[in-house]
């Protein structure tokens, strides 16, 4: 028989797709699917500084990943988070972090996305970072490989600079946690 913790643990590692059934190369989901499923499933264990207001679109910014992009705009239509309407849009600069609770920072991105990181930061957006130096650039999560499956892991001195409080259910699920 399972413990009710135990029960809650697999749920949530199914949630977010950290004990697939089979791997991603093996799945009809490209790996952009499944990062774009990830930074949705997200939002649900994050707890924000300032929620913005409820008529606001919760909002996924990318930066330099026009598939993953791609991927939130067919998943979000059909989607709320918090109990609002959800959007996603390319992050280019300081302007267009406007509005955006999430940034997902692609591959080789982070060198350029130094400003953004910074101002994400002081503005308590959630980073996440696909990156092997993504928790030492400011990332809060990031993404990474194990084998043929994508995880990630988490720094909480970046969520304390952000003003971010993650879910310790979260916490159990990822591959890492950095601590205080």
């Amino acid at each position: 028989m399972f413990r009710p913790f135990t029960l809650l643990l697999l749920s949530i590692c199914l949630g977010l797709g950290v004990i697939p059934a089979r791997s991603v190369a093996d799945t009809p989901y490209s790996e952009d699917a499944v990062k774009a499923a990830y930074l949705h499933r997200f939002a649900a264990y994050i707890e924000w500084p300032e929620p913005p207001p409820a008529d606001t679109p919760f909002t996924i910014g990318v930066l330099g990943a026009d598939a993953v992009l791609a991927q939130l705009e067919r998943l979000l239509p059909e989607i709320n988070i918090q109990g609002r309407a959800t959007a996603a849009r390319a992050v280019k600069n300081l302007a267009d972090l406007k509005g955006v609770s999430i940034l997902y920072v692609a591959p080789g991105r982070l060198a350029a996305a130094r400003p953004l990181l910074t101002a994400a930061a002081s503005r308590g957006v959630l980073v996440v970072t696909d990156d092997p130096d993504g928790l030492k650039a400011g990332g809060v999560i990031n993404f990474v490989r194990t084998g043929a499956n994508v995880r990630f892991e988490v720094s909480q001195p970046a969520a304390d600079r952000s003003g971010l409080k993650i879910d310790a259910a979260l916490l159990a699920v990822a591959a890492r946690v950095e601590t205080r």
